[in-house]
């Protein structure tokens, strides 16, 4: 399931609690996608991939986060709430 639903932050009915879902394998149409070593690849593993890319782009053009946990936060809450974890009804 790749479609993606846009949910309030007020939503309270989604099904994997984000610690939870954090620690899940990411599963695509052709099952359990893997990493190089051919270890699964969780969630938080590929959102701190993410996160890293973002963070070096932002300062080879000469950017600065200020507060970076905050930014580490919001990043990980908005592809929380667009994954398909919760009831729609």
């Amino acid at each position: 399931m790749l479609t993606n639903f846009i949910r309030s932050k007020s939503r309270s009915d989604y099904e994997i609690t984000m610690g939870k879902w954090l620690k899940m394998i990411i599963l695509d149409n052709d099952g359990i996608v893997h990493k190089d070593d051919g270890t699964p690849l969780m969630h938080q593993e590929y959102i701190n991939f993410f996160i890293q890319s973002i963070e070096e782009i932002i300062c080879n053009h000469q950017y600065v986060i200020k507060d970076k946990k905050k930014f580490k936060d919001e990043i990980y809450k908005f592809i929380y709430t667009l994954s398909d974890i919760g009831e729609h009804g």
